[in-house]
């Protein structure tokens, strides 16, 4: 099993969620250039070590008004990784192209990057959360036909042999034509998180790998069978290990109470702050208001989504126990992703947040060490990939 490091890069200085403080989108809240510019260079250099300590590859994703996560433009984070790292895979766990108004240049900025690194790109497109639509004043009920049509855009941007218009239902193109073309042929290794029927039965029929963030195992194992159901009764192929990718917060220390110790405040700061924060503004906007109402602060919160419930009613026993962190030593950490692995049928790829909430550097680089000696080699072994 390949181990990736992935980060949010979240703006640290939020209070706890409650009536009187705004969630997503922060308004109460004043971005601290001098803050947000130091976390970037830990949260880059956090990655880069990741690398330098031999992980297989490294994460990025998209967020929009976001303290939650400080990456509009993941292309951006991307390219100063490549310039960062040799031979590490640089993976989009979120590129967001439904939301792009021309979706050729995103396919463009991937080819670069492609050929800046010389094939070490995986492109994720996922379709994305809810706040990020409300962000950009795009309507949800589109999401999914201008995902799909920005998808097929994107792929044939990549490999068409000559100039080709496009007149779709959302975007329209005349003699497209791109140059650079990507470095990996035809094009960098896809990926898409899927939950939905929707989503797994697009990810199947295509052949794209899938993954899962922020559930049981049990839901992991729901989804991942469905995938698997769709891609051999319908789609005439067999899914491997290599297909499918899990994503867990992960902390690593010498004893199990040093662990718990040194990663639960922060823990609960990622789930009750900012995870639970962006699922209120989801609320409040799938509820019609621009901005969050502390008048409404009970209706949100009897409204949020089920992952948003429990994030805000975050109790770490019960995050350990469902799989989604995984907090403790290194015997702890690898048994563990060796249980999830066999409870879910298999995974090629566990993507590690090795960061959240406000967790300070000199742990993140600690636990990565820890990671990185102790665990990974015990994680290589497991399963196919």
């Amino acid at each position: 099993m390949e181990t990736y490091a992935f980060h949010l890069m979240p703006y640290q200085d939020i209070e706890n969620i409650t009536e009187e403080h705004a969630a997503w989108p922060w308004t109460d809240y004043t971005y601290d250039p001098e803050k947000g510019s130091q976390y970037y260079q830990d949260y880059l250099g956090q990655l880069e070590y990741a690398a330098d300590l031999g992980f297989d590859g490294i994460g990025v994703n998209e967020h929009h008004y976001n303290a939650y996560g400080l990456q509009p433009s993941p292309n951006i984070t991307a390219a100063n990784l490549a310039a960062r790292t040799d031979d590490t895979t640089i993976a989009f766990f979120g590129n967001l192209p439904a939301l792009r108004e021309n979706p050729i240049r995103l396919a463009e900025e991937i080819a670069m990057l492609d050929n800046i690194t010389e094939g070490r790109i995986i492109s994720g497109f996922p379709r994305g959360i809810p706040s990020e639509y409300f962000a950009y004043g795009i309507d949800m009920e589109d999401s999914r036909s201008r995902f799909e049509e920005a998808w097929d855009l994107i792929l044939k941007t990549w490999t068409a042999d000559e100039p080709f218009d496009w007149d779709g239902e959302h975007f329209q193109y005349e003699n497209v034509y791109a140059w650079p073309r990507p470095y990996q042929d035809p094009h960098p290794p896809l990926w898409m998180p899927a939950e939905s029927e929707e989503s797994l039965r697009f990810t199947a029929k295509n052949q794209v790998p899938t993954g899962l963030v922020f559930q049981p195992v049990d839901t992991i194992r729901e989804k991942f069978d469905e995938y698997r159901q769709y891609a051999t009764e319908d789609y005439g192929w067999t899914p491997s290990d290599e297909d499918f990718s899990v994503m867990r917060a992960i902390y690593v220390a010498d004893t199990m109470e040093k662990a718990r110790e040194e990663a639960e405040p922060h823990l609960r700061k990622f789930y009750q702050t900012l995870t639970a924060g962006v699922h209120i503004g989801v609320a409040a906007n799938m509820m019609g208001d621009q901005t969050y109402d502390p008048d409404k602060w009970d209706t949100y919160v009897e409204n949020l989504h089920p992952h948003g419930e429990f994030a805000y009613n975050y109790d770490f026993d019960d995050f350990q126990e469902y799989g989604e962190t995984i907090v403790g030593t290194p015997e702890y950490v690898a048994e563990q992703l060796e249980e999830q692995y066999e409870a879910v049928g298999g995974f090629g790829r566990i993507v590690g947040q090795f960061h959240f909430g406000d967790l300070p550097d000199e742990k993140v680089r600690k636990s990565l060490e820890l990671y990185a000696d102790e665990v990974k080699p015990e994680v290589d072994k497991i399963g196919s990939a």
